[in-house]
């Protein structure tokens, strides 16, 4: 298929951790991109400059800002910029989250843009009854209560409820526009550090909360380290990247409005470190204590049938955790050599 037959794609987010590989594996794929990014449009456009495809905009406020050049000729959005714990007080922050992800909506439907693909989490569903379709299982967390959680501190809970409310508004949004082909992708943990390129144009000083969720594998490399993810369940970030792409040309017409992403294998962070001790043996010096890991000893159980079926991603295809986590640390090492 040529670049001419593919459309435009809006990729909001488009500098951040799984945006950017959004954006990457889309221009490779021969779509013309125009990517959002906040405050950082010039380096954005350094790291992609030989794909002439590519297009940097810088939309500053996603909850109020005005898209109406931003979707011109636009034929999909990809809507990965999420709100980040603590980056703003609570009420802010559950608004952002809720009125931003319908602004776009809203906008996008004004400029006749059918196709609408929103990042997920799915730290809003619980575990082991995972059924996106179904209210009871959505995490029991109120509005009220993740406020006073983060007025002691605890973020987490805010984010859980940004995420929860902010993906129930999308679902109640899509119930009203039958006429739009919206799609949420549920994801868990994801990891493998961005494009060496995002880090030397986007993120050209040293900040730690740049590897986001890497930041646990990171972790691996510290002797002296207690600090593991908080459950069991991760999905490569390439793949992550890929489902959403696939979600542009859905198999199934009436697919369903929530897929749930998480690599099939069972997640073991002794496993991990011990992993990396045989296969990188010069790292062996540095690597944390394994007795001191948690032992998961299950996995977030999803049907990636779903997935198989809707979007024609096959549910063998993942790449083994082994491998995430190889190559994070390949990358790690890389990034510091930079």
């Amino acid at each position: 298929m040529s670049t001419e037959s593919k459309p435009l794609v809006f990729v909001t987010g488009a500098s951040g951790f799984l945006g950017f590989e959004v954006v990457y594996q889309l221009l490779e794929a021969g779509y013309p991109v125009r990517g959002a990014a906040r405050g950082r449009k010039i380096p954005l456009k350094k790291a992609l400059e030989k794909y002439p495809q590519f297009e940097a905009v810088e939309i500053s406020d996603v909850a109020s800002g005005d898209f109406s050049a931003a979707f011109k000729d636009v034929g999909a959005i990809i809507h990965t910029a999420a709100p980040l714990p603590g980056r703003a007080d609570s009420e802010t922050a559950l608004k952002s989250a809720i009125e931003g992800s319908l602004h776009i909506l809203r906008e996008a439907l004004k400029a006749g843009v059918k196709k609408f693909i929103a990042t997920g989490s799915m730290v809003t569903f619980l575990e082991d009854s995972f059924g996106p379709n179904g209210e009871s299982y959505w995490v029991p967390v109120t509005k009220e209560q993740a406020v006073e959680e983060a007025a002691k501190g605890n973020h987490f809970v805010l984010y859980t409820a940004e995420k929860k409310f902010g993906e129930q508004a999308v679902l109640e949004f899509a119930d009203k526009h039958p006429e739009m082909d919206i799609t949420i992708c549920i994801y868990h943990t994801y990891s493998f550090p961005k494009n060496p390129n995002c880090y030397t144009h986007i993120i050209p000083e040293p900040d730690f909360a740049a590897f986001s969720t890497n930041g646990f594998i990171y972790q691996f490399l510290r002797p002296d380290n207690a600090n593991y993810n908080y459950s069991p369940g991760m999905i490569d970030v390439r793949d992550a990247a890929r489902v959403h792409i696939a979600g542009l040309t859905p198999l199934l017409p009436n697919h369903p409005k929530c897929v749930p992403l998480v690599a099939p294998e069972t997640t073991e962070w002794r496993a991990a470190i011990a992993c990396i001790a045989e296969a990188r043996r010069e790292l062996h010096a540095r690597l944390a204590d394994p007795e001191r890991a948690p032992v998961w000893g299950r996995n977030i159980e999803v049907d990636l049938g779903v997935v198989e079926r809707a979007f024609g991603v096959k549910s063998d295809s993942y790449k083994t955790w082994k491998e995430t986590i190889l190559a994070s640390v390949d990358r790690f090492i890389e990034v510091k050599n930079i």
